[in-house]
Formats: structure tokens, sequence, C-alpha cells
């Protein structure tokens, strides 16, 4: 009788050290999930506000065209004067905020534009010179009610193959155009377009001249 219950003891802590076990491994297997599942819930999060941004960018450059579609001649657009005159693509602010509560200095972005710049296009009298255009909010720019808007930030420069030697005068209708956005969680995106200015006969005025945008080239910055 001993031996049996010294027996029944031993197979009772025997399935009592295998339940255990296997409850370590199902806790351990349950926190492995949670956390990939945590990982792609911040990866999907991430991913959102990337493009959130990277759309933000280019619904500035759109708002630039639109802009520059409206103007008669793109002579001065290169110029240092040539600043938006409107109130919601040209908010004032000098450091504006990004969405995430970043300053923005914006005479800082503009040197570091321009340094990029220049370790692209050789030192030459027709290298690009860039000037603050257009800063504001994607909700002032679009009439949007998102509760983090992105900040956007444009800058315009003549185009290098304009061969007048005088970055800051455009003589051949063509300029270039770079748009940065910022968002959340230190998101940034940046797109560069080169865009035409052609003049055509607007339909069904005859002798009315229209003047249209035409994109050269276009690309993300990274």
């Amino acid at each position: 009788m001993l031996g049996l219950r010294r027996t029944g003891v031993a197979e009772q802590g025997s399935v009592l050290i295998g339940t255990l076990m296997v409850m370590a491994v199902l806790g351990t297997l349950g926190a492995a999930l949670a956390l990939v599942v945590s990982t792609e819930s911040i990866a999907a999060a991430n991913y959102e506000a990337a493009q959130q941004t990277l759309y933000a960018a280019d619904a500035g450059l759109e708002r630039a065209v639109g802009e520059l579609r409206r103007r008669a001649s793109w002579r001065d657009v290169p110029g240092p004067a040539s600043v938006s005159s409107a109130s919601d693509f040209y908010d004032g602010l000098t450091i504006p905020r990004a969405p995430d509560g970043t300053s923005l200095d914006l005479l800082q972005l503009t040197t570091r534009r321009q340094t990029d710049s220049n370790a692209v296009y050789p030192n030459t009298p027709v290298r690009p010179v860039w000037r603050l255009f257009g800063h504001a909010s994607l909700n002032r720019i679009t009439a949007g009610t998102a509760s983090a808007p992105p900040y956007v930030v444009v800058w315009v420069a003549d185009d290098p193959d304009d061969l007048d030697g005088d970055p800051a005068v455009d003589t051949n209708d063509a300029v270039m155009v770079h748009a940065d956005a910022f968002g959340i969680r230190g998101g940034h995106r940046a797109i560069e377009a080169t865009l035409q200015r052609e003049e055509a006969l607007a339909a069904g005025l005859p002798g009315v001249v229209r003047s249209d945008v035409r994109l050269i080239a276009w690309r993300e910055v990274r």
C-alpha cells in the first residue's frame, strides 16, 4: 500500500510539472504573439503617417502649380521677391511647428535645401538658387480638417537648363519646385519637379491666350 501511495504522489507531481511546463510555453507564445501584433500595429501606423506626409508634399507641389499657372510671366519666379501672396499658402511664420511639436526653422531648412542641391549641381553661373515660395499647414492649404496635419514647405529655383547666367531670372519658361512635408512621428517626405510654362489659345475664345503648366520631371527626394 505504501508503494502504491508513493507511486500516486509521484504521478501527481509529474502531471503538475507537465502542466506548469505547458502553461509556461503557452505564456511565452502569448507574449510573442502580443509583441508581433504590437510591432505590426506600429509599422502600419508609421506607414500610414509616411504616406500621408508624401501626399502632403504632393499637395504642396500642386498648390504651387496652381499659383504659377495664374502668373502671366515666370521671369521673376526664381527671384528673391517671389513669394506666394496667398494667405492659404503663406502663413507668415518663420519657425512653425510640425504636428509632432518639432520646431521647423525655415531659414535653416532653406540653407539645407541649398546645400543638398549644391551637392548635385556643379558650381556654375546657372546653379539653382532655392527661394522659399510658400509654407503652411496642409489643413490651411486644402481647407482640410485633419487632427494632426503635416506642415508643407515649398521652394522654387530656376532650372539649370536656362543658360542666361542668372539663377534669379527665368528666360526659358521652366522652373524647379521642391516640396517638403513634415508629419507626425518625425515623418518627412520630399518631392521635386521641373515645370514648363506653355501658352495656347483659349478654347472657344479666339485671340485669348491662356497659360498652362506641363510637368517635365517628377521624383521623390530621399
